[in-house]
């Protein structure tokens, strides 16, 4: 028996993130779609879902049709058994990780980014599963008070600190 790992590249545009999780189960998108719904009047989503028995199709939903077109096509790419994709707008991660991680189905998140995101796939006779993500670029230093003080600001600017 052998493996193949793929790296597959998980296009992400301006204005958008994006989450990879794991879930088990075929109302995963229903689920999600609840609540991601009920987290904001504002927030545009689309969710892909690979099946990984019966049928073994990409399940879909969203209340964005470009953004589950997305989430369908990364899904394609990815084409790991019980794997999600989300793509949301008009909201970030931050506001909605918690209520997904909630979802009764889900197993784990692998990725919760708006920067360049790799998905590591290894593929095996029996099918493809996920074993990790490169999110991001690596980083270049340590920071140093100026760096410290501009983090600070920068959350409470954005409205997370006080």
């Amino acid at each position: 028996m052998s493996v193949k790992i793929d790296v597959v590249r998980v296009e992400i545009p301006e204005g958008t993130n994006v989450i990879v999780g794991q879930s088990h189960f075929i109302k995963t998108v229903e689920d999600l779609y609840e609540a991601l719904v009920t987290s904001s009047p504002v927030i545009k989503f689309g969710i892909g879902f690979c099946e990984a028995s019966g049928k073994r199709l990409i399940r879909k939903d969203g209340n964005d049709e470009k953004l589950t077109n997305l989430a369908v096509e990364s899904c394609k790419r990815i084409a790991a058994g019980h794997v999600f994709v989300i793509y949301i707008l008009n909201g970030y991660p931050i506001n909605v990780l918690n209520r997904i991680k909630n979802v009764d189905e889900v197993i784990r998140i692998f990725a919760s980014t708006a920067n360049p995101l790799q998905v590591l796939v290894a593929e095996t006779d029996q099918g493809r599963g996920v074993i990790g993500v490169v999110d991001g670029i690596t980083p270049l230093g340590v920071e140093g008070e100026e760096d410290v003080k501009e983090r600070h600001d920068l959350l409470r600017k954005i409205g997370y600190k006080r």
